[in-house]
């Protein structure tokens, strides 16, 4: 996830990223924002069924280190 933008995320239907926090910051999420390292990644689903779906998505890979 780190290094790209919002709108290159294939996320799940119904659900949304609405705000990130980056540095004690809340940016409202636009398509053009770059998702950065220790961002904290608010997100919004019509369907509880998704979350693990999600929550795959923005695992650590073993890539990661």
């Amino acid at each position: 996830m780190v290094g790209r933008t919002i709108e290159d995320i294939d996320l799940p239907p119904g659900t949304t990223i609405g705000a990130i926090i980056r540095n004690d910051k809340v940016l409202i999420a636009h398509d053009d924002i770059e998702i950065q390292n220790d961002d904290h990644v608010i997100l919004f689903l019509v369907d509880k069924r998704r979350i693990l779906e999600v929550e795959r998505l923005f695992q650590v890979g073993l890539t990661f280190f």
